[in-house]
């Protein structure tokens, strides 16, 4: 279950942070878009022509809400990095390199902690994200 705009605004409040116009165009924008991860000039392009912000604000705002874990990141194949908004429940991603729609899928009994057992290798955390294309854009 994602996080709701209530519950982004209490988290910034009882951190200290103030929840500006601009702050809340950002997480509308990313509100909105809760099915593909958005790059700062995707938000950028989405932010009402009567919010002034520029890509410097957005990047730092963007950085400070990963940071406090109401965002969550990837890098695409082109070295870019991309939010969304994070979903409570444990999960992976299968990301469409056409469109850039995103496909949670359950973080189940992860099958390599065999592995991580024999190597005597002790996880701090893990990512898995599966590129291709989605049904949609198959056509």
């Amino acid at each position: 279950m994602r996080k709701s705009r209530d519950a982004i605004y209490q988290i910034l409040r009882k951190r200290g942070k103030r929840v500006t116009a601009q702050k809340r165009a950002i997480l509308d924008i990313l509100l909105a878009h809760t099915d593909r991860m958005l790059s700062v000039v995707d938000i950028k392009a989405k932010i009402p022509a009567d919010i002034a912000i520029d890509d410097a604000t957005i990047y730092r705002n963007v950085q400070s809400y990963e940071e406090l874990g109401i965002l969550e990141s990837m890098m695409d194949s082109n070295g870019q990095s991309r939010y969304i908004i994070c979903d409570s429940d444990p999960h992976h991603h299968m990301i469409c390199t056409e469109c850039g729609k995103i496909i949670n899928f359950p973080c189940t009994d992860a099958c390599w902690q065999h592995f991580i057992h024999k190597q005597n290798f002790v996880e701090s955390y893990h990512k898995i994200e599966v590129y291709g294309v989605c049904e949609d854009c198959q056509a």
